[in-house]
């Protein structure tokens, strides 16, 4: 039970960190449009933006889950 806790850890702060990373390498959106939901390709096609964004989400989404995870593999 210990190992899985380990591996456990290990995999969180290794989706932290690519998470951060992927974040901070996003292409900022540029006007004040942007910000109040002007913009029509939220969930359009973006290019290699758009792949990061989905990745992004499913980094986020793991994030979450294995944070949950941890309330069942407590000491």
């Amino acid at each position: 039970m210990e190992f899985l806790q380990n591996v456990l850890v290990f995999l969180y702060i290794a989706v932290a960190g690519f998470l951060v990373y992927l974040v901070l390498s996003q292409e900022p959106r540029q006007g004040a449009g942007d910000m109040f939901g002007g913009s029509s390709d939220l969930f359009g096609t973006r290019g290699i933006t758009g792949g990061l964004y989905r990745i992004t989400i499913a980094l986020g989404v793991l994030f979450v889950v294995l944070a949950f995870s941890f309330r069942f593999f407590s000491r």
